[in-house]
């Protein structure tokens, strides 16, 4: 999959459980801090990631505390 494709699914998925446009999801932006989800949010984000991709990251949930990390984590997994 393309880099800019799993980023726009990404972006996707937390728009919508953030309640905000997937254009205003940035990677700078703190899943905490900038878009008020907690960790069972997160959780489902992720869970949803992992099915859509085949990948684990439930594992790595302690490691991710920004859009960025997420992204960098799932890239690695998907290389």
């Amino acid at each position: 999959m393309k880099n800019s494709n799993f980023k726009d699914k990404v972006k996707q998925i937390i728009s919508k459980k953030a309640g905000v446009e997937p254009c205003d999801v940035d990677e700078e932006l703190f899943f905490g801090d900038d878009l008020n989800l907690g960790d069972i949010e997160l959780t489902e984000i992720l869970e949803e990631l992992e099915e859509l991709f085949k990948v684990e990251l439930l594992e790595d949930q302690s490691k991710i505390e920004s859009v960025r990390d997420l992204m960098e984590l799932l890239e690695e997994k998907l290389e």
